[in-house]
């Protein structure tokens, strides 16, 4: 089985494009989304349309959960706060439907896919180093956990006697040790790489890959402007952070 995993779209659709383009080369079984489809970005109904007809599995992100009624944006920034409450004027009735049937959790072949950690997974916690992700091996149930939401692409593998973090291209996976890994963000990385980014994971030889993509950034900020979203989400998305 080969899977897909993505993240973090944010509303960004010439990002998702790029990447669903190069997923067609990547000869996958699964494509799972991590979730936060929306949030940020100018294309929200767009973007849930693109994942609906690709995805064969897709979670509830934070951003989501907010643009549904069911987070308080007291939570957020007052950039992310501005660009919930415009998404959640924009979505449409069939899209917020789609939201609102997300599950928090997936589990296959001993994998598990979430959208922010493996240790209650509805309260949003970061995964960004390998500090934050030790103890959370400590409640997953499977050898191997995908998580998103911190949009920094990172692995984290832990054995009985030692630990050690990668984040570079690929790395194939031990059959003796168990892993976290972010996969980053498709729409608004924020690891100083601007590129899209998503992953790739063939459970049979146990290669797991992070692919980064060249994306029309300028349309996307263009779209941004238009909508009047936040300058500050608009600017970052050339520096990925």
């Amino acid at each position: 089985m080969r899977y897909a995993i993505l993240s973090d779209i944010h509303g960004n659709l010439e990002a998702l494009r790029a990447v669903l383009e190069d997923i067609e080369n990547q000869q996958v079984d699964k494509i799972v989304c991590l979730g936060d489809v929306v949030g940020y970005g100018p294309a929200p109904n767009e973007c849930i349309q693109l994942i609906r007809e690709k995805a064969d599995v897709c979670l509830m992100g934070n951003h989501d959960y907010a643009a549904i009624g069911k987070e308080p944006i007291e939570f957020f920034n007052k950039y992310a706060r501005q660009a919930i409450v415009w998404t959640r004027r924009r979505l449409t009735p069939d899209a917020l439907a789609y939201l609102k049937e997300r599950p928090f959790e997936y589990i296959e072949d001993d994998i598990t896919f979430v959208h922010s950690s493996p240790y209650r997974p509805e309260e949003w916690i970061y995964i960004i180093s390998a500090r934050d992700a030790l103890p959370h091996f400590n409640y997953l149930q499977t050898r191997i956990c995908f998580v998103g939401h911190s949009h920094v692409a990172i692995g984290v593998a832990k054995d009985d006697r030692h630990f050690w973090t990668w984040v570079a291209d690929g790395e194939t996976l031990r059959a003796d040790a168990r892993y976290i890994i972010n996969v980053g963000s498709v729409g608004q990385p924020r690891d100083s790489d601007p590129r899209a980014c998503y992953g790739v994971y063939d459970a049979e030889s146990g290669r797991f890959t992070f692919r980064r993509l060249e994306y029309d950034i300028e349309a996307t900020q263009r779209r941004m402007a238009e909508f009047h979203l936040p300058p500050y989400l608009i600017d970052r998305l050339k520096v990925g952070r």
